[in-house]
């Protein structure tokens, strides 16, 4: 019988998600899956409701929460404003943690999820490849604010914490802003359906340059791993799939694998172009007997339009996790995509 204990918090994403199934699938831990809002799929995890808004939210679930070990924290809301998006995250992981020290008498380890944006990728150009060392951008960042409230209130403490930075997730989930494989696998649904050529849509310069992705088992693996070596206490770790591509090299294989025209990139707004396509994608969901979700759900085209206009290199180093003994990253990047595909296909979530 497994000893531990985790809870995995942001259930309904693609981070919590896909940690749920690896977690189940390894068999080593006793799972606790936990979102805002009930989860979207079934698991046989134990599902404990918390609105983390609520600073009372873990005390009026102590009975559920008593065995708690372990925390895989993937848990974001979105803000307004930088401020606000910082307060409110900030809020969320505090509620937890404070919460946890009063009801779980053997809470060890948190393993919190940060990304690219801690090197400033949201902002546009950052050094590359990047380092955990890299110095901060200027805030509010979120990231930063949720790793210095942890660095203090775990010191002398019998928990610690560690943070692990993927960078583009691919996994499998519905309704997630940022899963890239649902879009490029919805847009070429779509070009398919509306026989015109899979192009590239964003600029010629972002075309060429080196991006990285990581796989989301990947990352469970990686959370699973760092959350059980206390040498990987107080550390923080990039965690990618381990190579480095350019969309040009991959497009071409996307167009193969999903049958459709491959053509050059022509630059358009992903979110402009796709305002119409509601109707015309519940359509194809009657036709090919897909299950009911709406464009808005599997794909935010903003998002797309912001990952295919990057215009410089865009990649982390990832040997220190290698030198800390996680050897699991390696794995071809097109074939992270290819996976995800064939399971929304399997799913029946596209034709």
């Amino acid at each position: 019988m497994p000893t531990n204990t985790v809870l995995v918090v942001g259930g309904n994403g693609i981070i919590g998600r896909n940690a749920v199934s690896h977690l189940l699938a390894a068999g080593t831990w006793n799972t606790l899956v936990t979102s805002a809002s009930p989860l979207d799929y079934e698991t046989p995890a134990q599902y404990v409701q918390l609105d983390l808004l609520d600073p009372e939210a873990v005390a009026q679930q102590a009975e559920q929460l008593r065995e708690v070990t372990h925390v895989f924290y993937a848990a974001y809301i979105e803000g307004k404003t930088l401020a606000a998006q910082t307060h409110v995250n900030l809020a969320l992981l505090r509620n937890l943690v404070v919460g946890l020290e009063q009801v779980a008498p053997n809470f060890k380890h948190l393993t919190f999820i940060q990304g690219g944006k801690a090197y400033g990728a949201h902002l546009g150009r950052y050094k590359t490849p990047a380092l955990e060392t890299d110095p901060r951008h200027f805030p509010p960042n979120f990231y930063y604010s949720q790793e210095d409230f942890l660095r203090e209130h775990s010191a002398g403490k019998a928990w610690s914490w560690t943070a692990v930075r993927p960078d583009i997730v691919v996994g499998f989930a519905v309704g997630n802003p940022m899963n890239l494989a649902n879009l490029i696998a919805v847009y070429a649904s779509l070009c398919k359906e509306l026989n015109v050529p899979f192009r590239f849509p964003g600029s010629l310069k972002a075309y060429e340059v080196l991006v990285n992705v990581t796989d989301a088992n990947i990352l469970a693996k990686a959370m699973d791993w760092v959350s059980t070596h206390d040498e990987c206490n107080e550390e923080i770790f990039n965690v990618t799939n381990g190579d480095v591509f350019r969309w040009s090299q991959l497009w071409p294989r996307f167009a193969e694998y999903f049958g459709v025209e491959y053509a050059e990139p022509i630059t358009f707004p992903l979110h402009e172009y796709m305002e119409d396509k509601a109707e015309l994608w519940q359509q194809m969901v009657e036709k090919h007997g897909l299950k009911q979700h709406t464009l808005a759900e599997l794909a935010q085209w903003p998002f797309g339009d912001f990952i295919f206009n990057v215009e410089a290199d865009a990649f982390f180093d990832v040997n220190k996790l290698r030198r800390f003994g996680f050897h699991e990253m390696h794995l071809d990047s097109f074939t992270s995509f290819r996976n995800q595909f064939e399971h929304l296909k399997t799913e029946k979530i596209i034709p």
